[in-house]
């Protein structure tokens, strides 16, 4: 959709006067002004990171959002202000914020010189910018709707954005600098709390005497979960045994706060059935609240900070059964990829990895020299050997599949920042998918092949996850639960890809998982980019492996469904077992420092589109490194190499169809009059000989553009086809087409068709259009 251009989503007034639109730079002058105090709604480590780093002195103090059940004065502190806060905390945003900031901003986090704040104890909806500096005395007043996002000033939102802007207004800015001073700082909080921030010192402390360094030089904070699970049940406690008590004390807040504390649970039940999650949450905090105040005292006291720290512990477990804990547990390959940190100079390639002790982050990636890389150039070869051997009835074509794996598992960790640069619009995203799936039948090697990924990347085999234990078998909700643990593996902050082994079926067929997963994912990071770690997953293909359409659109699928000789499995076993002893991420390692490169360089192209089928290479770039690896290395480009993306999915659904109508043809009737072929679907069920899902695979692989009538061609008992669209498809004669007069330089003889062989009734076989070009393109 394109927004109407006459309607001015972001109104900027300065000094009375209507201007034309103004860059953020230009709004947030750390040139002009060197500080800033605000009230803001929202602010986002990147835009900090992009325009407040410049700044000598930044104090932001953040908005409540409001709470539509906090109704009277004592549920605006409760059910507002301090769940907010609280919530804030155990959801660990303030770790989060810091961790995204550049080393430089952290460490003025940590010398004062920035610094983030909330209200616990009063819902704060001011909203106000002052800019100033102290030498030259100039001044400016932001007033309005924005945050500090870069949401907030993105014209092509549909939103409408208000900034008022007051240069040199001494009287407005003197005024708003005195609120703040007087009536917003005494009831703040730090946001990045004294826990926070000595469990950051102490990480740098930690880094610096592994450098031996005296100061650690561009050492960034990323901390662990352990860590942030300690600081945040330290600050809840904090919150409600020392802030809300002080604030009593100082009669900021009326002494019956307490009573208000203790009913805050009362009605909960009327809302939970439609904000589930986020009452799950709430009720958490609310009853933190509850049970930290005594239950029958007259006048409730708060209970011991040591009490309050128990129940605080509790509660953030209590939600999860020891079940959920251990399958948490099954996801431990941790890499981070940080752009802002990227310094080629200093050969940093913005990735960083846990070290071995896992008390800090280190950088992760490293040029090889021309003689690693024909190594790890041979030792991938020497895996592609095994399959040209070994596997029944072995193509390079089909070789490519198995090549093409390797290719997207290198790139995987920069597919989050390769979707932004390739994207022209959000919607662009979804060409660079986040899901690779491997379909393979049994005795393939798929299992096999994602081991010898996992080694080419990370130097081990065993950060694979099996699907199906994920949880046990008797399991309640066993499939629900197996999907949120996948998600929680993914949003992690790593973006090292989940590795997941036999994905069952039911996954890519039920709508509810693999919608909530791939689509909801896909539609998380084209609108908000950041790093979700992919997932390579295997799942068994029995020829009639499909997906839902929205499914299929956001994944990557390659079909690997040749086995490998059942004579030869003794020697097979025993030639990848001696090359897998071979495998390291040397390669990897460079490789990243050179994507790295790529993706710092503003005149590398990220649009490569296919001609033949019309679909993003978003690995173009990746094949592009490894041809100049095999140009190093002085070694031919093997006959394996995919020069595109590879169209399986396409090609499984356009085989499933194209082998119903030749041995079922008696069961589509044509229609004259719309051209149109009708088919009855339902008889694609067991009694017939199909599998029980049959009707839905089949509905699901055929492509919209081919159904009379869109959609609705494709819904109910029969399926109505554009004949001549879906003879070219499958690769089929068209029957009720009238042949064309074939024009030569001899006398033309007149010939009945039907006295001609059927072999010599012949129709080009059209090139293959991708699946998701005809869809979408």
């Amino acid at each position: 959709m394109v927004n109407d251009p006459s309607l001015k989503k972001i109104h900027i007034v300065f000094n009375g006067q209507e201007t034309p639109p103004m860059k953020i730079s230009q709004l947030f002058d750390a040139r002009r002004f060197n500080r800033l105090t605000a009230v803001t709604g929202n602010v986002t480590a990147d835009f900090f990171n992009r325009y407040l780093s410049n700044f000598i002195k930044v104090e932001l103090a953040l908005q409540t959002p409001k709470a539509s059940d906090a109704k009277t004065a004592d549920e605006v502190i409760t059910k507002e202000a301090l769940a907010n806060a609280l919530l804030a905390v155990a959801n660990k945003r303030p770790a989060k914020l810091f961790e995204g900031l550049t080393s430089s901003n952290q460490a003025n986090v940590l010398s004062g010189l920035f610094t983030v704040e909330i209200s616990p104890v009063q819902a704060l909806h001011s909203r106000f910018y002052l800019l100033s500096n102290h030498e030259t005395h100039d001044t400016r007043v932001i007033l309005g709707s924005i945050d500090l996002t870069a949401d907030s000033f993105d014209k092509n939102r549909n939103q409408f954005e208000e900034v008022l802007v007051f240069d040199n207004d001494i009287r407005l800015f003197q005024n708003l600098s005195e609120r703040f001073k007087k009536d917003i700082r005494p009831v703040l909080r730090p946001y990045f709390t004294d826990n926070l921030l000595k469990a950051a010192q102490a990480q740098l402390n930690e880094g610096a005497k592994d450098q031996k360094q005296v100061v650690p030089e561009n050492q960034v904070v990323i901390l662990d979960n352990d860590t942030t699970d300690q600081i945040a049940a330290a600050d809840m406690t904090d919150i409600i045994s020392h802030d809300v008590q002080k604030q009593m004390d100082a009669k900021i807040i009326p002494t019956t706060t307490t009573n208000a504390m203790r009913e805050v649970t009362t009605a909960r039940s009327q809302t939970k059935d439609d904000i589930a999650r986020d009452v799950k949450q709430h009720d958490t905090v609310y009853n933190l609240q509850k049970t930290s105040v005594s239950p029958r005292a007259v006048k409730p006291k708060i209970k011991t900070r040591e009490k309050i720290y128990q129940q605080v512990q509790e509660a953030l477990i209590s939600g999860m059964t020891p079940q959920q804990r251990q399958a948490e547990k099954k996801y431990t390959t941790f890499l981070y990829d940080r752009p802002m940190e990227r310094n080629l100079v200093r050969n940093n390639s913005g990735l960083y990895v846990p070290n071995d002790a896992g008390t800090h982050p280190i950088p992760f990636g490293k040029l090889a020299t021309t003689s690693q890389i024909r190594d790890g150039l041979r030792s991938i070869d020497a895996v592609m050997k095994g399959y040209q051997k070994f596997v029944v009835d072995y193509t390079d074509d089909y070789g490519k599949r198995f090549y093409e794996a390797i290719l997207y598992t290198f790139t995987a960790p920069f597919l989050w920042e390769i979707r932004q640069k390739a994207s022209l619009n959000p919607e662009d995203g979804n060409d660079v998918p986040n899901f690779l799936v491997l379909g393979a039948t049994a005795g393939s090697g798929k299992s096999t092949l994602l081991r010898i990924i996992n080694q080419l990347t990370w130097n081990t085999d065993r950060s694979l996850i099996d699907f199906g234990t994920i949880y046990p078998t008797e399991t309640v909700q066993r499939k629900a639960k197996t999907v949120e643990a996948i998600e929680h593996y993914m949003k992690q902050g790593s973006s090292y890809p989940v590795l997941l082994d036999e994905i069952e079926p039911y996954f890519f067929q039920q709508d509810q998982y693999s919608r909530h997963l791939v689509v909801d994912t896909m539609n998380e990071l084209v609108n908000n980019p950041h790093a979700i770690a992919p997932l390579i997953g295997t799942t068994n293909y029995d020829s009639g492996f499909t997906m839902l359409r929205e499914t299929a659109r956001r994944t990557y699928y390659l079909q690997i469904d040749k086995v490998i000789n059942d004579q030869l499995k003794g020697e097979a076993n025993k030639y990848i077992y001696n090359v897998r002893q071979t495998l390291d991420n040397t390669l990897f390692k460079d490789f990243v420092m050179r994507m790295a490169n790529l993706l710092e360089d503003d005149e590398t192209p990220w649009r490569d589109f296919n001609t033949e089928n019309g679909r993003l290479d978003f690995l173009s770039n990746t094949r592009k490194i490894f041809r100049d690896y095999y140009q190093m290395a002085g070694m031919d480009v093997p006959s394996y190499f995919a020069d595109q993306i590879c169209d399986d999915f396409q090609e499984s659904s356009r085989n499933s169809w194209a082998k119903l109508y030749v041995t079922q043809a008696e069961d589509f009737k044509y229609r004259e009059a719309d051209k149109s072929l009708l088919f009855d679907i339902s008889k694609l069920n067991t009694f017939n000989g199909f599998t029980a899902d049959s009707i839905e695979k089949y509905r699901n692989a055929l492509p919209i553009e081919l159904c009379v009538d869109g959609i609705n061609g494709k819904r109910g008992k029969f399926v109505e086809i554009k004949a001549p669209e879906f003879f070219k498809w499958i690769g089929e004669r068209n029957p009720y087409e009238t042949p064309q007069p074939v024009h030569t330089e001899q006398p033309a003889t007149k010939i009945e068709n039907s006295k001609l062989p059927s072999s010599a009734i012949t129709t080009e076989k059209p090139k293959k259009r991708g699946f998701w070009a005809r869809l979408f393109g």
